[in-house]
């Protein structure tokens, strides 16, 4: 694929741009503090403008990669932004492309979201040359399931209580459009080594690379609440990394016969037979009454009630 970014696309009702930090306020207002609009999206409602202005400098600033895409869902006809639609995940082994996208409630059911998705799917797959455009939704939300087959996506199947969103765990629909053969790059054949070769190779076992991307780091900021600046973005990305990479570690550890555990420490049940041991002791208790009757304790009577008390069952219909 050649990656070429967020351009600009225009359709009979929309204009499909970058956002810019003038957007904050029409997006905070139009979807993203509705909790209708996010109700099966990975990601809380906005509680504040700030908070949608710090995700916008994060996607504003990640405008200079080419692999970044991320648009502004723009009506002509009000000049406003009313939603977005963007590239949530990438394989470049086989040019697939997973789409992801909200709108504002007061513009469902009038063919927006297909308009944009139509120009999107055709932006990746006749300019950035995607062979497969991927999507996915909660079975809950058919209408955003009816927008991907309307855009030519076929269902492909559904992944049973596979995602918690803000509706809970669900069941997530997987939908996919291949518009051509993947093409995949053979690998190249090794050479034989020479006996000089053999004789110097170490045997050094080296943990599996994790690399996390810029997309990632970013959607777990917002997931987090957090607004990392550049240099912050790094040292997370390294540390994930490092994390990743030990855990691959401990999995190249031979667990054969080694019964599994529930916890690191010794964990005892404590329950006992439900025998009683040491009697009721209600004579023991009872043997501190100022005065007893009938195996309780006996107390003075209280005063009767007023005559004037009101009380429902003295009512008269």
């Amino acid at each position: 694929m050649k990656h070429l970014g967020t351009k600009t696309i225009e359709t009979r009702r929309l204009v499909l741009r970058r956002f810019t930090l003038a957007d904050a306020e029409p997006m905070y207002r139009n979807w993203a503090s509705d909790p209708e609009v996010t109700r099966y999206l990975l990601w809380p409602a906005h509680e504040s403008e700030e908070e949608t202005k710090g995700i916008l400098k994060g996607w504003i600033a990640a405008y200079d990669k080419t692999e970044k895409y991320e648009w502004c869902i723009e009506l002509k006809e009000i000049g406003e932004a009313i939603g977005s639609i963007g590239v949530v995940a990438v394989n470049e082994k086989v040019q697939s492309m997973e789409v992801g996208y909200c709108l504002s409630c007061d513009y469902w059911n009038k063919g927006i979201m297909s308009e944009a998705l139509e120009a999107v799917v055709e932006y990746l797959t006749n300019e950035v040359g995607a062979r497969r455009i991927a999507a996915r939704c909660d079975t809950r939300n058919p209408y955003s399931a009816k927008v991907m087959e309307k855009c030519g996506l076929k269902y492909e199947g559904t992944a049973i209580q596979a995602e918690w969103n803000n509706s809970g765990a669900g069941d997530v629909a997987y939908y996919g459009l291949v518009v051509g053969p993947v093409i995949v790059e053979e690998p190249e054949e090794a050479e034989e080594p020479g006996i000089e070769e053999e004789e110097e190779i170490p045997a050094v076992k080296t943990g599996r690379k994790n690399e996390i991307s810029d997309e990632t780091i970013e959607y777990v900021g917002i997931l987090a609440k957090l607004e990392l600046n550049e240099e912050e973005k790094e040292h997370a990305k390294k540390d994930m990394e490092e994390m990743l990479n030990y855990i691959d570690k401990l999995n190249e550890l031979d667990t054969t016969g080694v019964e599994p555990m529930s916890h690191v420490f010794p964990v005892n049940n404590v329950f006992r037979e439900d025998v009683v041991t040491n009697g009721d002791g209600s004579k023991e208790t009872l043997s501190n009454a100022p005065a007893q009757k009938d195996g309780g304790f006996k107390v003075p009577k209280t005063d009767r009630q007023p005559e004037s008390w009101d009380s429902p069952r003295n009512d008269k219909a």
